[in-house]
């Protein structure tokens, strides 16, 4: 039967030889002769040995299936002449010891299985001289401990692996794997599934209960992370949707928290109380982390099709006085988290509007937005920032208000408020009068730049208790700091020490009222400029341990202390200035503000 072209001995578990003679020592068997052979299968089969010429000259095989349970080795050309073979199977081949070299010479395989093997290891560079190779199954061999080299393959589409002592695997690179299996590797530490084409997140790997550090940078495809029925994460998780161009090195990724980046926030849908009550809360592995949602285009050009808005930036940096050292310099444009922060959340260049984030808002400790043309207010992301200490937005154009009216919000932990270049925003509290009382009593740092269209700042009713720095940098329209209601405690800004207003033309008063009452007893310094129509500073009252230092161009301190109160000059010293203050004291002020 020369031409014979398949042939199957599937479960013929009492053949044990394929000799020609069963008492003879020849290694010769019947197989030899069937060169035209396509398709071959022995699984079941209880050989004791297989012979060499089974794979000789057998250069149309396709399909082989060598499950033979009693098998230990074959012979050290066995795969030589196959080298068309697409398929191979070792499936509970618990003799099986060792695969002969000649195995890596396989360069057209596609599907290899190996199940239940006593193989310590694989040849050397096997994969990589398999470069078709999409299906590799590995499952139950326990005694392997390491893998041949597979980042970097092109064609691997699906990966299983268990029961295997492996305590490191990289996948990184493999472009077209889109399906991996992972369980049963109790030892498995760090697990690499960088530049892949995943899909959806594998819920397998959540039962790695040893597995620390994962690595899923450079998925653009990742489109589910079913976190309700995740049953653990590692500490580390390095997650990010975007491309990488260079190969990642897996020892420059010791992070001490999870960084997550990724362009769909939607991807955060399902990470609701029970995955806040598993990852976050008494020290999950979330408990520290970085999440950041932004595009993966590198340009200056965000889009918001609802309102058929385009923004180009131009970055350019707004004039400063060089011989007044800004309080609020610490806080840099571009976003630093704080270390006494451990849950970031990023929002920058958005593609559309960031939903999905409500879970993870709730135990968010920082925020920062930039780049944005979709978000209106913090309080249409999320209704409720419990544990929100810090916010940070920049260039954030679709933004009228940082705060509406929200009675289940009420900013009991935020300590920072910084906002530059904000061209919508009117008023950070966008409230009702009598709203607030106690509200915002942690504030402790406000910073506001070019904000143009800023007419206030904060109700005149409002006790910041923990205020201690306003830094308020051009801002062409505002009028007061503290506006219309009536102050109901003089001692409503008891920690307030430092105030820094830097081109504001239309300014007129700092209190509305001019004869409403303050106490401000740690209030020690007043930087202006640019503040021409400042009329009056606030009437201080009680016991004072030091004056108000009072630092401004010249004629304006001039204007302010003759329009002050006899029994208030004794509270503010005027400091004199350096001449470089007061050269445009004669200049004619022109202001044009477009609606």
């Amino acid at each position: 039967m020369t031409n014979l072209r398949f042939l199957s001995l599937k479960g013929c578990n009492q053949l044990r030889t394929l000799t020609l003679d069963s008492s003879s020592t020849s290694s010769s068997s019947p197989l030899g002769t069937l060169q035209h052979l396509e398709f071959l299968d022995l699984g079941g089969v209880s050989l004791d040995t297989i012979p060499n010429d089974v794979g000789l000259s057998k250069s149309k095989l396709r399909y082989l299936d060598l499950s033979c349970p009693t098998v230990t080795s074959l012979s050290s050309l066995f795969f030589r002449d196959i080298s068309n073979l697409r398929e191979l199977f070792f499936l509970r081949c618990t003799s099986l010891k060792i695969l002969p070299p000649s195995f890596a010479n396989l360069s057209n395989l596609e599907t290899f299985s190996l199940s239940k093997s006593q193989l310590m290891f694989l040849p050397t560079e096997t994969f990589q001289h398999m470069p078709k190779l999409c299906d590799l199954t590995l499952i139950n061999n326990h005694l392997l401990r390491a893998l041949p080299e597979l980042a970097g393959h092109a064609c691997l589409k699906s990966f299983t692996l268990s029961g295997s002592p492996i305590t490191h695997l990289s996948l990184h690179t493999c472009r077209s794997l889109e399906t991996v299996c992972f369980y049963d590797l109790e030892e498995l530490e760090e697990l690499d599934l960088s530049a892949t084409a995943i899909k959806e997140f594998p819920i397998s790997i959540s039962e790695l209960y040893r597995l620390k550090r994962l690595h899923l940078l450079a998925l653009p495809q990742l489109r589910r992370i079913p976190w309700h029925e995740l049953k653990h994460i590692p500490e580390v998780l390095n997650l990010d949707q975007c491309d990488i161009p260079e190969v990642l090195n897996l020892d420059q990724c010791e992070l001490a928290e999870s960084r997550i980046h990724l362009t769909d926030s939607r991807l955060f849908s399902s990470f609701g109380d029970e995955a806040l009550e598993k990852f976050v809360e008494e020290g999950g592995p979330l408990h520290s982390f970085h999440i950041s949602i932004s595009s993966c285009n590198k340009g200056n050009e965000i889009k918001n099709k609802d309102i058929g808005f385009i923004y180009q930036f131009h970055h350019k940096k707004p004039s400063c006085y060089k011989n007044i050292p800004l309080i609020a310099s610490t806080f840099d444009h571009q976003f630093v988290q704080s270390p006494h922060f451990n849950r970031h959340v990023e929002i920058s260049s958005p593609e559309r509007y960031p939903t999905g984030l409500e879970g993870i808002f709730k135990v968010t400790e920082s925020l920062s937005v930039w780049d944005d043309a979709f978000v209106s207010s913090l309080t249409d992301l999320h209704y409720e920032f419990r544990e929100l200490k810090e916010c940070r937005l920049r260039r954030c154009h679709h933004m009228d208000s940082i705060f509406k009216a929200n009675r289940t919000y009420q900013g009991n932990k935020l300590q920072i408020i910084w906002a530059f270049d904000l061209q919508k925003m009117t008023k950070i509290l966008k409230i009702q009068p009598d709203y607030f009382g106690h509200e915002f009593a942690a504030l402790k740092h406000v910073h506001l730049e070019k904000c143009p269209r800023l007419e206030s700042i904060f109700p005149g009713d409002m006790v910041l208790s923990s205020l201690e720095t306003l830094t308020v940098l051009h801002c062409d329209n505002l009028r007061s700091i503290f506006y219309y209601y009536e102050v109901e405690d003089e001692n409503q800004y008891p920690r307030l020490h430092t105030m820094q207003l830097h081109e504001l033309p239309k300014l007129l008063h700092l209190c509305k009222k001019q004869s409403v009452p303050l106490q401000m007893k740690k209030w020690k310094k007043l930087h202006f400029r640019g503040c021409w129509n400042l009329q009056w500073l606030p009437l201080l009252v009680g016991a004072r341990s030091e004056k108000v230092e009072v630092d401004g161009e010249m004629r304006q301190c001039k204007k302010l202390r003759a329009g002050m109160p006899k029994n208030q000059i004794s509270c503010y010293y005027f400091k004199s200035p350096p001449p470089l203050a007061s050269f445009r004291e004669h200049v004619k002020n022109k202001i044009f503000l477009k609606y």
